[in-house]
C-alpha cells in the first residue's frame, strides 16, 4: 500500500498495488498494476490500470508508464500540430529538411512552454501556444541589433509576449 499524505493534507489519497488477473480471452494470467487515486470532493475514485511483465515496483511502473505517456502525447502533439508526418516529397532531401524543421519548431515551441510562459499553473499546449503568440497580427523591425515585435496595446494576451520578451 502506498499513500501520499492525507485527504486533508494534499486533497489525494493514492494507493498503487498489484496483482494477477486472467480475462476470458487471455491464454493465462498477466499482471496488473492498478492506481486508485480519492480527491477530495469526488464521488468516485479514479482507478488506473497497465498490464505488464515488467519485475520492478508497482509505484515504479506506474511512474515509468506514466512517463512514456507523456512522450507519446508530445509525439502525438508533433503529428497532428506540426504536421511532422507529412513527407509528400518524392526526394529525401525534401522530406528530410520538412522533418527537421518541424522537430526545430517543436523545441523551440517547447522551451517556450518551459521556461518562458510564466505565472500559469496548466503548461499549454503547443497548438495554443502557436494560435496565442505565434499566429498574431504583429510587425517585426530590425533596429542595428536588436529585432522588435510590435503588437497592438489592445491585444488582449500581450501578457504573454511580455512574459516571453521580458519586458512591456
Amino acid at each position: 500500500m502506498n499513500i501520499k499524505g492525507t485527504l486533508a493534507e494534499v486533497g489525494v489519497k493514492v494507493r498503487i498495488f498489484d496483482f494477477f488477473y486472467r480475462a476470458g480471452s487471455w491464454s493465462k494470467a498477466r499482471r496488473l498494476v492498478c492506481k486508485i487515486e480519492w480527491h477530495l470532493g469526488e464521488l468516485l475514485p479514479r482507478v488506473g490500470l497497465i498490464v505488464t511483465n515488467s519485475r520492478l515496483r508497482p509505484k515504479e511502473v506506474v511512474k515509468t508508464y506514466h512517463g512514456r505517456a507523456n512522450v507519446e502525447n508530445r509525439i502525438k502533439e508533433g503529428k497532428i500540430t506540426l504536421r511532422w508526418d507529412k513527407t509528400s516529397c518524392h526526394k529525401f532531401d525534401a522530406n528530410q529538411s520538412r522533418l527537421n524543421m518541424g522537430l526545430l519548431a517543436n523545441n523551440l515551441l517547447h522551451l517556450l512552454r518551459e521556461f518562458y510562459i510564466e505565472g500559469e499553473e496548466v503548461k499549454r499546449s503547443v497548438e495554443c501556444l502557436i494560435r496565442r503568440i505565434v499566429k498574431v497580427a504583429s510587425r517585426v523591425s530590425y533596429h542595428s541589433r536588436y529585432w522588435w515585435v510590435h503588437v497592438a496595446s489592445a491585444f488582449p494576451l500581450r501578457h504573454h509576449y511580455q512574459a516571453v520578451f521580458g519586458h512591456g
